[in-house]
């Protein structure tokens, strides 16, 4: 989906209205049907008028009774139980000048790093204040227009901004393909590419620089950083088949592991990886490979039916651990926020998978229905439980809920996924365009970008728990 910058709006915090929920229903749906009884119960009206001896002798008007219906289901929307209460609401709107590309919070939950669609800036704001703090500035990668990739260090330190730039002549060049005599050359030339910039956050200055070369093997600019292990000393980039990790903060490359033929039985088959998932307490990685398409044929799928390797590696061994397969194209891969399990996500179903027993598979769960399909039908659609024949949507960005085996996301709404339910526990709108997530997990504040607009979100422990248990 095409991304449009926006006009340069007040950067204004705004308190918006959140979007109650019954159960599983919306306000807007409850509201719904009860202007569709309205209209039924006045259309009755009219023909019982056009024949008085139908009229029941009785004191309560129609409308008396639509009153008593509205006022029981509004109570009831409004806290007669508890389910009234909904897991997340909104909170406020941030608005910033440009379209919003990425994010990260900073540990302490009051800077958060903004990278912007075709901008070769980010920018840190004070979410207090509704204020720019500084910004840096970051060359966006080649071929892809995106803004750059942001990540605050697990101490809140340092601040590491993705960046692309050749060294030597200012212009990425390397080999294409692994048969060119020049690939082993560039794959030796370990410092020819910035790759990343480490910023101190308090002084607001770089310290440091991420380099690293560029050939088939490593691709141009990386496709994900994480902390190891949550560690504030050591950061894994993905780049192409390989995976670096550095020594932070000073940015030197500690070591790097090739993962191009992850397949036993295949040894010559070489393949490369698109995103990656962190265990949040050790050094294992999930690596998302690309869909095989017309190769799907040679691991048991269909043709072109988009299956995808999940490769998982242990980089304390150096090794691959596993290896999974999704007959379906993903989005991306997440752990749980205790790292026991490994959700892969995108056309559905999601798939949940055992980290600690092998990786065994623990089950599927279906994605909501696809958007156009529940705004074509004629009565409201419960997303959560949805007619069996519906058609399934795409899952967007999940990520880990703290304390709890559930992961949020995006799907057209924003959704609650319970990785040990297998099962969607709880829906709640979200606005139009929403292209990125980014949770601070220690007060549970979800932040999501539509086109210039960050809206921010406060999930209730209690009240997931309840939608968790069905109550």
């Amino acid at each position: 989906m095409a991304v449009v910058p926006g006009h340069v709006p007040s950067r204004e915090l705004r308190v918006a209205r959140p979007e109650r929920t019954l159960g599983s229903r919306t306000e807007l749906a409850v509201r719904s049907e009860l202007a569709r009884d309205e209209r039924h119960l006045n259309g009755l009206e009219k023909h019982l008028e056009m024949n008085p001896r139908n009229i029941p002798k009785s004191p309560v008007s129609f409308k008396h009774l639509l009153a008593a219906m509205a006022a029981l289901a509004l109570l009831l929307l409004n806290g007669c139980n508890v389910r009234a209460k909904p897991v997340m609401e909104e909170t406020g709107v941030l608005e910033l000048p440009y379209s919003v590309q990425s994010l990260a919070w900073h540990p302490d939950g009051r800077l958060l790093a903004v990278g912007y669609f075709m901008r070769d800036v980010v920018e840190v704001w004070d979410v207090q204040t509704k204020k720019p703090v500084f910004s840096v500035p970051s060359k966006r990668r080649p071929i892809n227009l995106s803004g750059q990739e942001v990540l605050f260090s697990p101490d809140g330190k340092n601040l590491i901004v993705q960046d692309f730039l050749d060294t030597k002549d200012g212009e990425p060049k390397f080999p294409r393909t692994f048969a060119e005599p020049a690939e082993s050359v560039a794959q030796q030339d370990k410092d020819r590419y910035i790759l990343a910039r480490v910023w101190d956050v308090e002084q607001r200055k770089e310290i440091a620089q991420l380099k690293g070369p560029g050939s088939s093997l490593y691709g141009a600019a990386h496709d994900g950083m994480c902390p190891l292990g949550a560690r504030a000393d050591q950061l894994a980039l993905l780049r192409g088949a390989a995976v670096a990790v550095y020594r932070m903060p000073e940015g030197k490359l500690a070591y790097e592991v090739n993962f191009r033929h992850p397949f036993a039985d295949k040894p010559d088959f070489g393949w490369g990886y698109e995103k990656m998932g962190c265990h949040p307490q050790n050094g294992e990685i999930a690596l998302q490979g690309g869909p095989l398409m017309k190769r799907a044929p040679e691991f048991g799928f269909p043709l072109n039916s988009g299956a995808t390797p999940i490769v998982v590696v242990d980089l304390d061994r150096k090794a691959i651990k596993k290896v999974l397969f999704s007959p379906t194209p993903l989005n991306g891969v997440a752990y749980s926020a205790d790292g026991s399990k490994l959700v892969s996500f995108g056309t559905s179903p999601i798939r949940v998978w055992d980290a600690n027993r092998d990786f065994a598979a623990l089950g599927e769960i279906e994605n909501p229905p696809q958007l156009d399909w529940v705004r074509a039908q004629r009565t409201p659609v419960d997303v959560l439980h949805p007619p069996a024949d519906a058609p399934r949507g795409n899952s967007g960005d999940l990520t880990a809920v703290p304390d709890s085996d559930v992961m949020v996301g995006m799907a057209s709404d924003f959704h609650f996924w319970d990785t040990a339910q297998r099962r969607i526990v709880a829906t709640v709108r979200s606005p139009r365009d929403v292209l990125r997530l980014a949770l601070h997990k220690p007060s549970a504040i979800l932040v999501a970008a539509a086109v210039n607009r960050v809206h921010f979100y406060r999930i209730d422990a209690a009240a997931l728990q309840h939608a968790i248990k069905g109550e």
